[in-house]
């Protein structure tokens, strides 16, 4: 055989593909990791204005309602609200989503139902919101449902 060939050898040839595999690897799981971690942010941003929304909702209904029960509803990841209107009329709201779980805690120690009238019944309410496919992935809100003082609602 000639000396002057010049070529790869198969030793060279799969020490190059193993080298280029590894870093493909490499390259790959930090592209994943990058994409896991967006998917988690966008998820928590969603949770967060949801539940900005849900407070909302529940100030304006402890604001203007002559009593309510608010329920959680544990099989669902739920949250029902029966209100009963200054003029005594009924209606029932329930908060759900399709990809996040809400559950709340009171923790100022007031009960069902909720007399908003009755002076220092302000709401202490703790609202816990998770992602459905990754129940890890949640947060926790700490806020208070009040009436504004000195303003009689009839």
């Amino acid at each position: 055989m000639p000396q002057d060939e010049r070529g790869l050898t198969l030793v060279e040839v799969l020490a190059t593909l193993t080298i280029f595999s590894m870093v493909s690897v490499i390259i790959w799981s930090v592209f994943f990791q990058g994409f896991n971690f967006s998917q988690k942010a966008i998820s928590k941003n969603q949770m967060q204005q949801e539940t900005n929304l849900l407070v909302t909702n529940l100030l304006k209904i402890h604001q203007t309602a002559k009593q309510y029960d608010i329920l959680n509803t544990n099989s669902n990841c739920e949250i029902t609200v029966n209100i009963t209107n200054k003029d005594n009329s009924t209606r029932t709201e329930i908060y759900k989503h399709p990809y996040i779980c809400f559950k709340f805690e009171i923790k100022n120690g007031i009960t069902n139902p909720v007399i908003p009238n009755r002076t220092g019944n302000d709401v202490r309410l703790t609202l816990t919101t998770s992602d459905k496919k990754d129940p890890n992935n949640k947060i926790a809100i700490d806020t208070y449902l009040y009436r504004v003082k000195g303003v009689k609602y009839q």
